[in-house]
């Protein structure tokens, strides 16, 4: 069975979020961000901007991911509201741009590193890539951080979130003395010029330098995706991790308008634009002379290392969530969905995490700017899709649990998805500020050109399975998530079993109905789900046909199973499972969207005082009983002629609806359990 993880509290998820998001610029790219933006000031404006840009978009990622608390975020929330094609966008551009984050990462770390150990740049570079040398050291220590942090993900969400709230604490400390330090030293003259487009950039105005830092922003402010991520392996509340992501958006912003004002206070920024990487740590090293400077350097350093693997860390576990999710409704290979049997973690999707992880030292810094402006791209196209889910699902699913809603309703989602669309588009347009460039857009094409030719590759997949039972799987955790294993799940894994087979070709009972094969009377044997090409047939009626090619599941109890292997032609390529296992209780993932259900007989509902045959419970209600418990004994598959008494309490199998109507005739409502 697989160890589940140890629930993950809010302050862990907000320390995935903010982690993943502060961990990355404020201590490497801060001065470029005034250089791109003529100045502190213009920058600090576009990170208010971004928040207004951005409060809407994370708002919609609150109530998404605490109503569909799965992996996948986005991408999931667009299978459920558009199916395959738009969910493959949104899943695709994503992915994309966390797998791009990863080598970031390690490029950055093992440059930082080299400054705290020269050593790693001794001797004669391997090879130089645009522009920018490539040393042995680099690639040893980014090739062992690369596995360090692949074993710690293998283990879980829960100890990946142990690592992450370390060194977030020890970010946010760097980065509070860094603003306090920076303040003893704030001249308002080092802002001036107020704006000064210093490059050939497209802007010529204080409002033009801010809007072109919303061409980066995206990058600089997605790590609160790996909450949705995470979120479905991580268990606790699911509403309170919604809500961290609002708090870590807007946090993160304004944590990196007050670093820009600080900063750009304590030393004239035209100078500052000059300095070389890490920029934050040399800046103390000049405005703070002798030891005080050595030891403020010393100290950012290391808080921006911890910066950048809470980052590299929060993003290894969310691109294998999001590569898992994605294969699990065949948008990739079916193979990257597999789970670690003892944590339940991604592990093939997590070695690609790993192998992007490990390409990074070896590509250098030459492509950090195409990288990160690519990432941007992105994450615009996934956010604006996210929130017309959000308009969609409001619509069609309106009885979904929505542990919380957003303020303003589809009125806060559509101004989310407006704003992401135009950025989209200027994103692309040449000649506006927040134009990404040649080199991005060749690389944003170029990889969704990749995923189309997967995507067209699993056609036959996708087709294989109907888009019921691929969102079964997909959003399985959802249905236990809150809701106590049934009482008898015991005798349930004990005694009662599901066969799944294919009908084979020429197999003599193809094209009979299940009445004319009569399995349930003679055999014991139920038909709880027929898969005829891509429709799903769930508790068929007896008019059901079973024609060659179609995967029948049947249950029964353990013996009555054996002998219908035996003696039926059900092919060699059968499989037989538990019906503890089959409902997600057990080492394997839900297979099918059905509820088994608990309830008591009162003596006033229609069926009491009638037989299983006469109550019309199947036939009516698409509803099975697989057992009664009476008088302290429990009867397995009960036979048709048998009566329901008051007292009685029936274990029921059936699709949500059904046995919620079911269940509605009876006064005491037992455990729902999802399949």
């Amino acid at each position: 069975m697989k160890k589940k993880n140890s629930k993950v509290a809010s302050i862990d998820f907000f320390c995935i979020g903010f982690g993943a998001i502060v961990g990355v610029g404020w201590a490497v790219s801060i001065n470029s961000w005034m250089a791109g933006s003529g100045g502190p000031l213009p920058a600090a404006f576009g990170y208010s901007l971004a928040l207004i840009m951005m409060i809407p978009v994370s708002l919609c990622y609150c109530e998404l991911c605490a109503m569909l608390p799965v992996s996948g975020g986005g991408m999931a929330y667009a299978f459920r509201a558009f199916g395959d094609r738009i969910s493959f966008i949104s899943g695709w551009a994503a992915f994309g741009a966390f797998i791009t984050i990863i080598p970031w990462e390690a490029i950055y770390v093992v440059d930082i590193l080299s400054i705290l150990v020269p050593q790693l740049k001794s001797g004669s570079p391997l090879y130089t890539l645009a522009g920018a040398e490539v040393y042995t050291g680099h690639i040893v220590v980014g090739t062992a951080i690369s596995l360090l942090l692949f074993v710690i993900n293998r283990r879980g969400v829960s100890a990946s979130a142990l690592l992450q709230r370390v060194l977030c604490f020890v970010l946010v400390g760097a980065g509070i003395l860094a603003m306090i330090c920076a303040l003893l030293k704030f001249d308002i003259s080092n802002l001036y010029p107020i704006y000064d487009n210093v490059g050939s950039n497209t802007h010529r105005s204080f409002t033009g330098g801010a809007l072109s830092i919303l061409a980066s922003v995206p990058f600089f402010l997605a790590g609160f995706e790996t909450i949705p991520q995470g979120i479905e392996s991580a268990g606790g509340n699911v509403k309170s991790a919604g809500k961290t992501v609002i708090l870590t958006v807007f946090l993160s912003c304004l944590f990196y308008a007050l670093l820009l004002v600080t900063l750009g206070g304590a030393y004239p920024w035209k100078g500052f634009i000059r300095f070389g990487s890490p920029s934050a740590a040399l800046l103390f090293k000049e405005i703070y002379h002798g030891p005080a400077g050595t030891l403020l350097y010393l100290i950012i350093l290391v808080g921006a290392v911890c910066g950048l693997l809470t980052t590299w860390n929060g993003f290894m576990m969310a691109s294998s969530q999001i590569l898992m999710a994605m294969s699990r409704v065949s948008i990739v290979p079916n193979f990257l969905a597999k789970q670690d049997s003892k944590y339940g973690t991604p592990v093939h999707a997590l070695k690609v995490s790993l192998a992007a992880s490990i390409i990074g030292p070896f590509l250098g810094s030459g492509l950090i700017g195409s990288l990160t402006t690519f990432s941007a791209a992105g994450y615009v196209v996934s956010w604006m899709i996210t929130a017309f889910c959000l308009i969609k699902l409001r619509r069609t699913e309106p009885e979904l649990k929505r542990p919380y809603k957003i303020p303003g309703g589809v009125k806060t989602a559509w101004f989310a998805g407006i704003i992401m669309a135009i950025l989209m588009v200027l994103l692309f347009v040449p000649g506006q500020p927040v134009y990404i460039g040649a080199m991005a857009i060749s690389l944003f094409a170029g990889w969704m050109c990749i995923g189309l030719a997967l995507y067209i590759l699993d056609y036959n997949q996708r087709k294989r399975y109907s888009k019921l039972k691929r969102a079964s799987v997909l959003f399985a955790s959802m249905a236990s998530a809150d809701i106590k294993m049934p009482a008898c799940m015991d005798m349930l894994e004990d005694n009662y079993r599901i066969i799944s087979f294919v009908v084979p070709k020429d197999a003599g009972y193809a094209g009979q109905n299940l009445t004319e094969l009569g399995w349930g009377k003679e055999r014991s044997i139920f038909i709880i789900k027929i898969e005829h090409g891509t429709e799903m047939r769930m508790l068929p009626t007896g008019n059901a046909i079973i024609y060659e090619g179609d995967r029948v599941f049947a249950m029964g109890i353990e013996k009555s199973i054996k002998r219908f292997c035996e003696n039926c032609d059900i092919g060699l390529k059968y499989t037989m499972n538990t019906l503890k296992n089959f409902m997600g209780f057990g080492e394997t993932e839900k297979q099918s969207p059905l509820t088994c259900t608990e309830i008591r007989v009162n003596g006033d509902e229609p069926y009491c005082g009638r037989t299983i045959r006469n109550t019309n419970i199947q036939s009516k209600e698409q509803c099975m009983v697989i057992g009664i418990e009476r008088n302290g004994e429990f009867m397995r598959m009960p036979d048709a002629d048998m009566t329901i008494d008051a007292g009685d309490i029936m274990w029921i199998v059936g699709a949500d609806a059904n046995v919620d109507h079911l269940a509605s005739m009876s006064f005491v409502k037992g455990t729902e359990v999802h399949l």
